[in-house]
């Protein structure tokens, strides 16, 4: 799914009229009533509405679903802002449609004084139809008003396609003065840019995506470096296993993980490895962790490192189609050396986590030996190490997108929507996960996921992309049955092989 710019949607939105051969108007009808619907199935009947409208299409909207909840016996009150002299003409058209129920009781803002006045009473459900994509500056004056006295209020608030005067094409990292904090946002056919940064959290806590039938071809026809991953985007990336095959057809994996203190981390990162299709896994590392996996995991192969605190050598590389190298191995110098021999020797396929990522933060030029496609997968704070500070999560994001770019590797930037970055500068935005996996081992386990897919075949970029989504997909379910709170990572490897199976359930290959 695509992520498109104010500009982009508006082209999007014309070439649909044109090409369904459809009105405005109905096409706006066709928006008050997916969200109409939404909003009856999320909320029972007896909850009041009040529908917050402008001048505009946005406010156009909100007309539209007012009149249609009204059909439906909802309690719905309309409150329109005159922030401008005249309607825009579709929304004209969806005033004029009001019955005159909601006629009796609408009430017209048209000075701050007005909005000052305004009560809105508890236990009420606030539709925000005020203002869309289109601002390009902070709100002022009387919608600034309204919208402070929406966010005081003790309300439900479900904002219809962008929250009122948050600008969604980039994020500045400073909150706009006036921008109303909805509960939910439908957003209609695509997310914003602006959804996915903390910096808009308490803008836009949740979002829904709304399928409107806009034109595909249309959307298709936008060129936009940013993606966001949904569940049958990755399910269509899945490959079944071929029955005619053995264990040599799903590769042989190297994780090199582990030293005094953190062999769980290697624990961690080989199952996880095994559950995600690897044929063969050999772990190196130090006694204490072989000793720990051999009673764990007897599923794989170990190499015992000659030292005991952390690992300093590993002989034959050629044997192997993918490496892992990072969690828990610490930063002695000897640890640091066998990275660099192993950027050197090796041109398979190559992830590196954790002390691996502090290693190359402290070896920078080692960056530009990276055989192609490398998967790094920092943490907001170890990309901070390898690329420097950033302002602003938006900054952060461009400052990903050319470090990918610079070293052709692929970087897998953690964090809410985790951001894949790819060497050709784009972007894909992960839609799974939750609190839940913010704990340690998290790291470790994605590391194993996307090591198991490398080695079972998986070319870097489709690893990368749907070992993310699993690791978050796994983390949902895990969500569905416990609380976030109780989370472990032990928890999410156990039910991989669930979420395997619901992906590859949705995937004509797997039922055929």
């Amino acid at each position: 799914m695509k992520i498109l710019s104010a500009t982009q949607l508006k082209i999007v939105d014309a070439l649909t009229i044109e090409r369904q051969h459809i009105s405005s108007i109905d096409l706006m009808e066709r928006v008050a009533k997916i969200c109409a619907e939404r909003i009856c199935s999320q909320y029972t009947a007896d909850l009041p509405v009040v529908v917050f409208c402008g001048m505009g299409n946005n406010g156009g909207d909100g007309l539209a679903i007012a009149r249609l909840l009204s059909e439906q016996n909802r309690m719905v009150q309309v409150i329109v802002v005159r922030h401008t002299e005249h309607f825009s003409a579709d929304a004209q058209v969806n005033f004029d449609r009001l019955p005159k129920s909601l006629q009796a009781t609408l009430i017209t803002v048209r000075s701050e004084n007005d909005a000052g006045q305004l009560h809105i009473k508890e236990n009420t459900c606030v539709i925000d139809a005020m203002l869309g994509t289109g601002i390009n500056k902070p709100v002022t004056g009387i919608l600034e008003t309204v919208i402070h006295k929406i966010n005081s209020a003790p309300c439900t608030v479900i904002s219809i396609d962008v929250p009122s005067g948050l600008m969604i094409d980039h994020s500045s990292g400073e909150l706009p003065d006036a921008c109303v904090q909805a509960d939910l946002v439908l957003s209609l056919q695509l997310p914003k840019l602006a959804y996915l940064f903390p910096e808009n959290k308490r803008i836009v806590p949740h979002f829904e995506c709304v399928d409107i039938g806009l034109d595909q071809q249309a959307l298709l026809e936008q060129p936009s470096p940013y993606y966001f991953a949904e569940r049958q985007d990755i399910a269509a990336l899945l490959v079944p296993r071929n029955k005619f095959s053995h264990k040599g057809t799903y590769g042989h994996a190297l994780l090199l993980a582990g030293s005094s203190g953190t062999s769980g981390a290697a624990v961690i990162a080989a199952e996880a490895c095994l559950r995600s299709g690897a044929g063969l896994l050999t772990v190196h590392s130090t006694k204490q962790t072989v000793d720990a996996l051999s009673y764990r995991l007897p599923e794989a192969m170990t190499q015992t490192d000659e030292h005991d605190s952390f690992i300093t050598f590993c002989d034959d590389l050629s044997s192997y189609r993918a490496i892992g190298f990072g969690p828990g191995v610490g930063r002695a110098s000897e640890t640091q050396q066998l990275l660099k021999s192993v950027i050197q020797r090796f041109q398979g396929r190559l992830i590196i986590d954790a002390d691996g990522l502090n290693i190359l933060a402290e070896n920078k030029t080692w960056l530009e030996f990276l055989p192609k496609d490398t998967i790094l997968t920092p943490h907001p704070k170890e990309f901070e190490r390898l690329a420097g500070p950033s302002d602003t999560h938006f900054d952060r994001l461009q400052k990903a997108r050319a470090f990918a770019t610079r070293y052709a590797c692929i970087l897998i930037l953690k964090d809410t929507y985790t951001h894949i970055c790819m060497p050709d500068g784009s972007v894909v935005f992960n839609s799974t996960g939750n609190a839940g996996l913010a704990k340690g081992g998290s790291g470790d386990c994605l590391t194993g996921i996307i090591l198991g897919l490398l080695t079972r075949g998986y070319p870097p970029p489709q690893a990368a992309l749907t070992g993310t989504f699993i690791h978050g997909y796994t983390a949902d379910l895990c969500a569905e049955m416990m609380s976030q709170e109780s989370i472990l990572i032990t928890d999410v490897i156990r039910q991989l092989p669930c979420a395997f199976k619901q992906l590859e359930s949705t995937n004509k290959f797997f039922r055929s």
